[in-house]
Parts: C-alpha cells; structure tokens; sequence
C-alpha cells in the first residue's frame, strides 16, 4: 500500500483520527489501531496489537482522561480498584496472545471486537 516516510505519515493521519475516537467515545484506541494496522497498512495481528499497546497505554490514558475529569465525569475510586485487575490481565492475556497463531488471533480479535458491538446495538434497542 504505501513504503517508508509515505506509510509512516499516514499512519501518523489515521492514528490522529483513532485519537479523535478514542476521546470522544471513550473506546480503546486498540479496539480502533489494530484493525487498522493489519487491514490498512499490512501488519500481522500480533504486531498491531504489541504497536497499539505501545501508542496507547500511558499517554492516551493520561491526556484523554483530563475532559472527563474537569467535568466531574471520572469515578476516581472505581477506576484505581480496575488497575490490579487490568494489570493481571494484560499480563496474562499477553501471554496466551502468543500462544496463537496469527490467523486464529485475527479470527478472536474480529470476535471480539463483534461481541461488544452486538452487545451496545442490543442495549440501544431496549433502551438502556
């Protein structure tokens, strides 16, 4: 698709437009980026997600959270109970990652990704 500065610099232009998303629907970034890596621009679902973890983790967290917080929209305590939780799972998660290959980790992501997105059409359809 693209090489070199070209692909970089778009990648750069579609990461700004996960940002967006990312802030404004309060999604994770990586539910976003990796589709996008391996769909767009080539990479092996396992790279774009190891990628995403890197753009995603510490500064989309720290600078998306401010909008929310300035307007009283962060529950401090429930979110700092999640972080073991989060903490292990990732670390665990990761682990089994790798014990997949890469077009069965593509197939689960894709699932995924679905599964949530069934469950947001269902509640909006009763109302919630």
């Amino acid at each position: 698709m693209f090489e070199g500065r070209t692909q970089l610099a778009a990648i750069f232009l579609a990461s700004c437009g996960v940002g967006i998303c990312s802030g404004l629907f309060g999604i994770s970034g990586g539910a976003l980026l990796v589709p996008l890596l391996v769909v767009g621009f080539g990479f092996e679902q396992h790279r774009a997600q190891g990628t995403s973890l890197v753009a995603l983790v510490a500064p989309t967290s720290l600078l998306a959270i401010w909008p929310y917080y300035s307007a009283h929209l962060v529950d401090i305590k429930v979110g700092l109970l999640m972080i073991p939780g989060i903490v292990l799972g990732a670390i665990l998660g990761g682990k089994f990652a790798r014990t997949l290959p890469p077009k069965q980790m593509r197939r689960a992501f894709a699932a995924f990704i679905f599964f949530l997105g069934a469950l947001q059409l269902i509640s909006v359809w009763r109302g919630r």
